[in-house]
């Protein structure tokens, strides 16, 4: 993920630390939204627009983690499996959300349709092994359509 954002704020004047600092900060969240709206943000404004992303993000999920362990202890056991749903579900959807080539399309489905075959083999990498199955199944059909 930092590998994709870095690049995107780069330029010449960029100082290191600037760009040390944005690797510490870069999550799913952080890079989804970086892919989203970096491109409409001037060059010379892109540090410091992922810089207030990433602290805005750092004190949401220090004050919603903070809350959450004190709430976890008081909820039935229904709520609290359904609230832990929320995080596989949010990085579902906005990986969805930001799918832009047909090959980002192919992975996400595929990857869905093969967890619960790896799910299966009860190995404990099935999550692992379904995204780089999908990611390369999709990887090569990319490169596939691109040499047509």
């Amino acid at each position: 993920m930092v590998a994709s954002v870095i690049p995107l704020m780069r330029t010449p004047e960029t100082k290191r630390w600037h760009l040390i600092l944005v690797a510490h900060f870069t999550a799913v969240t952080l890079w989804v939204e970086c892919h989203r709206f970096l491109p409409q943000v001037p060059h010379n404004r892109r540090i410091a627009f992922v810089h207030g992303l990433g602290f805005g993000l750092l004190c949401v999920t220090l004050c919603a983690n903070t809350i959450g362990y004190y709430l976890a202890a008081n909820l039935s056991q229904t709520l609290g499996a359904a609230i832990l749903l929320l995080t596989p579900l949010a990085f579902l959807f906005s990986t969805a959300r930001n799918s832009r080539e047909l090959s980002d399309i192919a992975a996400l489905v595929l990857g869905l349709l093969l967890y619960p075959l790896f799910a299966l083999m009860d190995s404990g990498l099935d999550v692992l092994l379904s995204g780089v199955v999908a990611g390369t199944i999709a990887y090569g059909f990319h490169r596939a359509r691109a040499r047509a």
